[in-house]
């Protein structure tokens, strides 16, 4: 049988960064067969085998390990919760697929404790190809923290700046989360409605990753992005976007650890 190739879909979450790290992922596969809710693994145990690139935040609501029908490569990933998905119980799942790529050091150290081979690998997003697009004079403040931005960035660069957000507020696809939501909580094994189910993410998938590549398309021709997320700044490191990452804690965030030192920060603590 021939392998399928997954992407992950986020049904639990707003942030169209997620979105981001799919395009990523989706653009190293050949093709991509089928969606993957990475809340909701346990979903596919028994479902042909799929191959699907491990990147980004693990995770909301963890099933772990993953079952043996999904063929994971662990590739800029982290750990939100190291003390339960990297556990000495889960050592020979890991060593399985060694070495494991990791995107926070935080990942890479908590891996290397438990005696499985690891590297740091960054975030999967620094892969994203520049575009042709011609630059704008265009400034875009994307969910910055009001505080740390109005304390930092000049007056003038403010009042040039357009205010964007990764947090989707479309109310299709709230709709379509909420759907999704309603059916998850009447059927957590995912046998009730399953053809309904599939549709309904393909759905919201479709939508939110239009969102992203508009995201992307207006930071790839961007002067200057300043920003508090990492689906931002990484993706516009990618993009040649010069970029400032502007983030409360930034230098003890564990999400940010080893990704920090790629871009011009500034936080809360700055002088």
């Amino acid at each position: 049988m021939q392998m399928r190739f997954g992407v992950f879909t986020y049904g639990y979450s707003i942030n169209i960064g997620d979105e981001i790290q799919s395009i990523a992922a989706a653009r190293l596969l050949p093709r991509v067969d089928t969606l993957i809710e990475r809340d909701r693994l346990h979903w596919y145990r028994g479902a042909p085998e799929t191959f699907v690139i491990f990147n980004g935040w693990f995770t909301h609501q963890p099933h772990w390990p993953p079952p043996d029908s999904i063929r994971p490569l662990f590739v800029s990933f982290h750990a939100n919760l190291p003390e339960f998905l990297i556990s000495k119980k889960y050592v020979s799942y890991y060593k399985r697929y060694e070495p494991i790529g990791c995107r926070s050091l935080g990942t890479l150290e908590a891996f290397r404790k438990i005696g499985v081979e690891a590297y740091f690998s960054g975030c999967l997003t620094l892969t994203l190809e520049r575009s042709d697009r011609p630059r704008t004079d265009r400034i875009y403040a994307v969910d910055v923290d009001e505080a740390v931005y109005s304390r930092i960035v000049p007056r003038h660069v403010r009042e040039k700046a357009i205010m964007l957000h990764h947090e989707d507020p479309d109310i299709y696809t709230e709709s379509l989360r909420f759907g999704i939501r309603a059916l998850n909580k009447v059927d957590r094994n995912a046998n009730y409605l399953p053809d309904m189910r599939r549709i309904l993410y393909k759905h919201l998938y479709d939508a939110r990753l239009q969102l992203a590549n508009q995201m992307l398309d207006r930071y790839s021709g961007a002067k200057l992005v300043i920003t508090s997320r990492l689906h931002c700044a990484m993706p516009c490191l990618a993009l040649g976007t010069p970029v400032i990452l502007l983030r409360r804690g930034v230098d003890t965030d564990p999400r940010f650890s080893g990704l920090h030192e790629l871009v011009r920060c500034y936080s809360d603590t700055t002088r």
